[in-house]
């Protein structure tokens, strides 16, 4: 049903990035280990026929050469509100060593408020639909059937994995719930995940080539002040964009699931080196971690306009490109 369907997404997003993990990373068909991380892949999990409300957070963080270039961390709260699904949600990053914070509040009449928290400016955002909103789409729960592994795609897993088993570990909690574990060094690279890597370096390359078609909706949104700042920043040159000798050199990944299997929280590390067009080495690391909790005891917090001097934002406009 309708109200349920962006809950449904939380938890297909949770077990598409699990998936999406196993076969990126190689999955290591270890004992105890590779055994659990397979249970919880296998496991046919509840989804969001029951999940009315949660609580999303997570960080991320992108450093390159030692320094740190993007760090990131939010928080979002989705629940039914007098009948209504409703999101609020905060962000905080830091860019560069220019600091940003802004806030989200969503509610289910189409009514969507951004504050802009460095600067205490508020704004409400009007023709968000359907035509205004491009690649908006109305998920459906059938889209997201929640199913467990089927025996062919354990088959692949098995098959991928190959002899990476010692490299998963598990700690068993008292309360049943587990922390899986997988650390793979540049040794332990597999054949499969260096393919995968080179080709997301040549999808990188296509994505930087079209880059400009987004520059318009940039102008529009670089005038506000919570952009200001922000637009000085060659992100392009902060990452570099690695053509030769790409290698992943560590990765690391932290699952934890209850005693149900359900993923509680998620956390990897990635580290990437590699030279740009003029030949010099440069070494990534991305690092991130999201949790789920207050599932079904959630209630997103309504923005309340009332005293404030609110700006409105027409999305219609970003639609006025040629």
């Amino acid at each position: 049903m309708k109200k349920k369907s962006k809950f449904i997404m939380i938890g297909s997003a949770v077990g598409a990035m699990t998936l999406f993990t196993a076969t990126a990373f190689a999955y290591s068909p270890n004992t105890e280990g590779y055994d659990a991380f397979k249970a919880v892949l296998k496991a046919n999990h509840a989804s969001g026929d029951t999940i009315e409300s949660a609580t999303v957070g997570g960080n991320f963080s992108i450093t390159v050469d030692g320094e740190t270039v993007l760090k990131a961390d939010g928080s979002g709260k989705m629940g039914e509100v007098g009948g209504m699904e409703n999101v609020s949600g905060d962000l905080d990053f830091t860019l560069m060593g220019v600091e940003r914070q802004a806030s989200l509040y969503s509610s289910g009449d189409d009514k969507v408020y951004l504050v802009d928290r460095t600067h205490d400016l508020h704004y409400q955002v009007i023709n968000v639909d359907d035509e205004h909103t491009g690649e908006h789409h109305d998920w459906s729960e059938e889209e997201f059937q929640d199913r467990p592994m089927n025996k062919a795609e354990e088959a692949l897993l098995d098959f991928l994995v190959g002899d990476l088993k010692d490299n998963f570990s598990v700690a068993n909690q008292a309360d049943g719930s587990k922390t899986i574990t997988v650390d793979i060094s540049k040794e332990d690279i597999p054949l499969p995940v260096r393919l995968l890597m080179d080709a997301a370096s040549a999808e990188e390359r296509v994505g930087r080539a079209h880059a400009p078609e987004a520059h318009a909706e940039w102008e529009q949104l670089k005038q506000l002040p919570f952009f200001q700042g922000l637009e000085g920043i060659d992100l392009e040159e902060q990452l570099p964009e690695l053509t030769e000798d790409v290698a992943i050199e560590h990765v690391r990944l932290q699952m934890t699931v209850d005693a149900n299997n359900e993923v509680q929280g998620v956390q990897g590390e990635l580290e990437v080196s590699g030279k740009d067009e003029a030949g010099v080495t440069h070494r990534v690391e991305i690092e991130g971690a999201g949790e789920v909790s207050g599932i079904n005891a959630t209630t997103p917090e309504a923005y309340d306009p009332a005293g404030k001097s609110v700006e409105i934002i027409d999305a219609a406009t970003f639609d006025d490109r040629s």
